[in-house]
């Protein structure tokens, strides 16, 4: 049998436990959303290439689609991910033993993390995939990707000093793709 009220069910009228289980559920999707796009692998293609460094090979021409569209999307995400969920946090002492809110910040880093390493590996795609982006922003790329692995954990685990380098790196990329005629601005709201 159906009651009907005139009340609604809404994040005011629900019990604080209710409210903190949908948003537990959400983020667990959040999360197995990320994990089931790091198993997805990215596509290779046989095209002639030539060497920056070691480990990076850029193409002669473009290999891809819209690769610089792609890495502008890329590192906007990227940027927006870590100074909204990571950054900001960080420098407002969420991340500190006993800290107000400090579990949520933690889960909500967690993510933005597993995000921002898809993303790394993304935009580290579309840079080999365009000769100029390869040249002018594969080395610093290169060493996000290298800083970014296994953030999560570092932040679990309290070593709080890489955020500062993956800060400094993500503004060395913006402003390296700046040069390139491809800015990414943040907008405040």
């Amino acid at each position: 049998m159906l009651v009907k009220t005139d009340a609604t069910l809404d994040e005011r009228t629900l019990p604080k436990e209710h409210v903190m289980r949908r948003m537990v559920a959400a983020l667990a999707v959040v999360v197995l959303a990320t994990f089931g796009l790091v198993a997805c692998g990215s596509d290779d293609s046989d095209t002639q290439t030539t060497s920056t460094s070691a480990s990076m090979t850029c193409p002669t021409e473009n290999t891809k689609a819209f690769p610089k569209t792609r890495f502008v999307a890329d590192v906007g995400l990227i940027a927006g991910s870590f100074h909204h969920w990571i950054w900001k946090p960080y420098k407002a002492g969420k991340f500190q033993k006993g800290a107000d809110g400090r579990t949520w910040a933690m889960i909500k880093a967690g993510g933005a993390s597993l995000l921002i390493a898809k993303l790394t590996k993304n935009a580290t795609s579309n840079v080999q995939a365009s000769p100029a982006l390869c040249k002018a922003i594969g080395t610093p790329l290169q060493k996000l990707s290298a800083a970014v692995s296994g953030l999560g954990s570092k932040i679990r685990h309290g070593d709080l000093a890489s955020l500062t380098t993956i800060s400094g790196l993500v503004t060395t990329i913006t402003s390296a793709m700046g040069k390139q005629g491809l800015a990414v601005t943040e907008s405040h709201q």
